[in-house]
C-alpha cells in the first residue's frame, strides 16, 4: 500500500507552489511593464518657479546650489531672461545627461571631418545646409535662446543667488508615487486578487481532513473516524480510533459490571425486605423506606447501563417529546409541550427518553408542573424544561449535576430520590457531544437546558 504524503511535503509544497506564482507574475509584471518616462522640464518653466511658486516645482532656499553636471547653455539663457549675471546661475542635471552632454556628441561626429577640436562648452548654430557655427554659450543670440527656452529637457535644478549670498533651488517636484510606481502597485494588487482564491483553494483542500476529523470527534462517537490526509494525520485518526473503541469496550464492561452487580443485589434486598415484615413498627417503616430507596438506586443504575448500550439512532425530537409528555400527563396533566423549531438529533432513543423523563418528573415533583420547549440554534438543538417553583441557588447548582447530590427539599423520603437524576442527563449530554446546565426561568424558577448536536 503507497505511503500517504507528508504533512510537511503537502504545506510545503504549497507554499513553494505560491511563492513561485507569486515571484513569476511580479517578475511578468516588472518585465512587461514599460519604462517610465523621463521627466522632462523647459528652461522658460523653471524660469516661471524661480520668479513665483509653480505647481509642479519646489523651491528651497540653500547656503550652496547642488553640486553635479551643469548645463552651461540653460545658465546663460536663464540669466539673460531673468537679467543676471550668468555667474548668479547654476543649472545642474537631475540625473540624465546633461544637454552640453548631447550637443557634444552630435558636434564631435560633425568636427571629426575637419579634425577640429570641440571646447568643452559650446553652441552648435546651423548657418546653411552642411555649415555649423560654434558659438560660446555666452554669446548664444536670441533667436536660438527664444527656440530653446520652451525645449522640454530632462529634468535639472536651476538656483540664483540671492542678495543675502544663499540660493534661490527650483527642481520638479518629486511625487511620494510616481505615476509608473502607482501602475506598478496596481499591476501587483490584480496579481495578489488572482493568487488569493488559488491559495484559499488549496488552503482548503489541504486543510479538508482536518476539518472532517474535527467534525467526527465532535460527533461524540457517532461517525466513524476517517483516516485520510497527510501521512500525520492518518496515523493521529488511526491512534484515536483505536483510543475510542478501548474506551467504548471500557465503558461497555463497567456497564456489565454495575447491570451485573446491581441485579446480584436485588436478591439479598429482597430477603431483607421480607425479614423487615416480622420488625415491629416504628422501625419496620423506616426500614422498610431505606430498601425501597436503594431498590430505587439500584434500578436507576440498571436503567441508565441497559439504555447506554442501546445503538444510537436520529430522532425526531418533537416527536419524542409529545410522546413523553403525553406519557407522563396520563398520571397528572402538569407538563406543556410548547410550540418551537422541528430538529432532529442522533442518539440513543431509551436513554434520550430517559433524560427528558428525568427533568420532567423533577418539575413535577419540585414544582408541581413545567413546560418544555426545543428551539434551533445554528447546527445544536436547545431542550429547555422550564418550572415556576422555588429555583436552584446559584450555588448549588453545579453541585446537584454530581451523582447522589440532592437539595436540600428533595431529602424528605416522599420527594427524595437517589439523587442521579440530573447527573444522568449531564452525562448524557457528554457523551453525545452536548452540554447541560441548570439556570433560573424568567418566572424565578428553574431552567433546565440541554444542549445537542443536530443531526
Amino acid at each position: 500500500m503507497k505511503r500517504a504524503p507528508s504533512a510537511l511535503v503537502a504545506i510545503g509544497g504549497f507554499g513553494v507552489a505560491v511563492a513561485t506564482l507569486s515571484v513569476a507574475t511580479t517578475a511578468a509584471i516588472v518585465l512587461l511593464a514599460p519604462q517610465p518616462p523621463a521627466v522632462r522640464v523647459s528652461a522658460a518653466e523653471a524660469i516661471a518657479a524661480l520668479r513665483n511658486p509653480m505647481p509642479g516645482f519646489e523651491r528651497r532656499i540653500v547656503p550652496e546650489p547642488l553640486p553635479g553636471p551643469r548645463t552651461a547653455v540653460l545658465e546663460a539663457i536663464i540669466a539673460s531672461e531673468l537679467r543676471r549675471p550668468v555667474g548668479d546661475v547654476r543649472v545642474v542635471s537631475s540625473g540624465a545627461k546633461p544637454l552640453g552632454d548631447k550637443a557634444a556628441t552630435v558636434v564631435g561626429s560633425v568636427l571629426r571631418a575637419d579634425k577640429t577640436d570641440a571646447p568643452p562648452s559650446f553652441v552648435l548654430v546651423q548657418r546653411g545646409r552642411g555649415r555649423f557655427e560654434m558659438v560660446s554659450p555666452g554669446t548664444v543670440s536670441s533667436a536660438i535662446r527664444n527656440a530653446m527656452i520652451g525645449l522640454p529637457v530632462p529634468a535639472f535644478t536651476a538656483s540664483v543667488r540671492q542678495s543675502d549670498g544663499r540660493w534661490l533651488s527650483v527642481a520638479p517636484a518629486r511625487p511620494f508615487f510616481a505615476r509608473w510606481q502607482v501602475n506598478i502597485l496596481i499591476a501587483l494588487a490584480v496579481s495578489l486578487m488572482l493568487l488569493a482564491p488559488i491559495a484559499w483553494i488549496f488552503a482548503r483542500r489541504l486543510t479538508r481532513p482536518f476539518r472532517t476529523l474535527a467534525d467526527a470527534l465532535d460527533s461524540g462517537g457517532a461517525v466513524r473516524i476517517p483516516e485520510e490526509g497527510p501521512r500525520e494525520l492518518r496515523e493521529a485518526a488511526a491512534a484515536i480510533a483505536a483510543m475510542q473503541a478501548r474506551l467504548a469496550a471500557e465503558a461497555a464492561e463497567r456497564a456489565r459490571m454495575l447491570t451485573a452487580i446491581a441485579h446480584d443485589l436485588r436478591t439479598p434486598l429482597t430477603g431483607l425486605r421480607l425479614r423487615i415484615e416480622s420488625t415491629p413498627e416504628p422501625q419496620r417503616g423506616r426500614m422498610v423506606a431505606d430498601v425501597e430507596r436503594m431498590q430505587g438506586m439500584i434500578g436507576e443504575v440498571l436503567a441508565f447501563a441497559r439504555d447506554a448500550a442501546t445503538p444510537p439512532e436520529a430522532l425526531d425530537v418533537r416527536a419524542q417529546l409529545h410522546a413523553i409528555v403525553d406519557a407522563l400527563n396520563e398520571r397528572t396533566a402538569a407538563i406543556r409541550l410548547l410550540p418551537g423549531d422541528e430538529a432532529r438529533i442522533f442518539a440513543p432513543e431509551p436513554a434520550f427518553r430517559r433524560a427528558i423523563e428525568n427533568l420532567l418528573r423533577n418539575a413535577v415533583d419540585y414544582a408541581g408542573g413545567g413546560e418544555i420547549g426545543v428551539q434551533r440554534i445554528e447546527d445544536r438543538v436547545l431542550i429547555s424544561v422550564t418550572d415556576a417553583g422555588r429555583g436552584i441557588p446559584a450555588a448549588d447548582r453545579e453541585r446537584l449535576l454530581l451523582p447522589f447530590e440532592r437539595g436540600e427539599a428533595s431529602r424528605n423520603r416522599e420527594t427524595g430520590g437517589a439523587g442521579l437524576g440530573l447527573s444522568i442527563v449531564r452525562d448524557f449530554a457528554i457523551q453525545w457531544g452536548g452540554d447541560f446546565s441548570l439556570g433560573q426561568a424568567r418566572s424565578g424558577g428553574t431552567a433546565a437546558n440541554l444542549l445537542l448536536p443536530a443531526a
